[in-house]
């Protein structure tokens, strides 16, 4: 009985490892994303007409 215990808590602690890492990981992509948002435009300030158009994004 001993060893399923054991089997079973070392599973739970499998399950909520990779959750917290995948939600780790969606939070950076999430990041990136927002960050090259953020610097496509490199002459936001400008009047509208002057403005380069944004950066293409690979």
């Amino acid at each position: 009985m001993k060893k399923v215990t054991s089997i079973l808590a070392v599973a739970v602690m499998a399950v909520g490892m990779a959750s917290m890492s995948s939600q780790n990981i969606s939070n950076e992509i999430d990041t990136k994303n927002d960050v090259s948002k953020t610097f496509q435009c490199d002459d936001c300030d400008a009047p509208l007409g002057d403005r380069k158009p944004p950066k293409k994004i690979a």
